[in-house]
């Protein structure tokens, strides 16, 4: 079972998005997902189209200790092949996870039903800046994918990643995509800011993807609860490019 993070310190560059797409399209390339959403915005789950309404329980409740409650209770269906494991109470579940003395052992624990339910990959989708649940994510996951918006303050940015994964004495080798996103190609701008990632990134066994066009119907698709690859074509594509480096990376 591949376990990975969908993470950037910085807010607004995508992430959700791509966790959504990169979920989805797992799936559809035959592979059984399920998208864990520790992002407290809950944009993943908003845009596969479920809304709290949809489910009574979720991530918090594996770790409320007046609970018993099992794993499979919290996963919903969200596609064919791909499940969901939505979150509430956000601010709750970093402040049980700093009464934790092992950190880099919860998510083991309260996941460890997951590889049983047959899933071929673990998905999830953090929220932005350095809190104790990524602190644990971050121990929990082999393969970090890094969404950045391909503008100067996201791009020069990027490399916090590194100082992270040190504070945490965590491998950089977890690195396993850098995705562009956001990029408008008739720009000199954007042009002269994806080089600069590239060349940022150009020791790091060729991480960097090719970019995600910035597209208004990657936004509509959001806002309808539906992926790319059942809205938008074209977009789709720039996604499945992506979908196949990551499978080789990963695999």
């Amino acid at each position: 079972m591949k376990k990975i993070a969908v993470l950037n310190n910085k807010g607004g560059v995508g992430k959700s998005t791509v966790a959504v797409q990169i979920s989805h399209g797992l799936s559809m390339l035959g592979f059984k997902v399920i998208l864990v959403d520790l992002d407290g915005q809950n944009d993943s789950s908003l845009f596969l189209g479920i809304s709290e309404k949809d489910y009574n329980k979720t991530f918090f409740d594996l770790i409320d200790k007046r609970n018993d409650v099992k794993l499979e209770d919290c996963i919903i269906n969200a596609r064919e092949s791909l499940d969901l494991l939505p979150n509430s109470h956000i601010e709750e579940i970093n402040a049980e996870f700093y009464r934790e003395s092992r950190i880099d052992l919860i998510l083991n624990e309260k996941l460890q039903g997951l590889e049983n339910l047959g899933y071929d990959f673990v998905v999830v989708d953090c929220g932005p800046q350095r809190t104790r649940i990524n602190d644990s994510v971050l121990c929990y996951v082999d393969n970090i994918v890094m969404p950045v918006q391909v503008e100067a303050a996201a791009v020069r940015a990027c490399g916090s990643i590194y100082e992270y994964l040190s504070d945490l004495r965590l491998s950089p080798d977890k690195i396993s995509l850098i995705i562009p996103n956001m990029y408008d190609q008739r720009t000199r701008d954007a042009k002269e800011n994806l080089e600069f990632l590239r060349e940022f990134f150009k020791d790091e066994d060729n991480i960097v993807t090719n970019p995600i066009n910035r597209r208004v119907k990657i936004t509509e698709a959001g806002k309808m609860g539906k992926t790319v690859f059942e809205y938008d074509e074209e977009s789709a594509q720039q996604f499945f490019e992506v979908l196949e480096r990551l499978v080789k990376k990963v695999g």
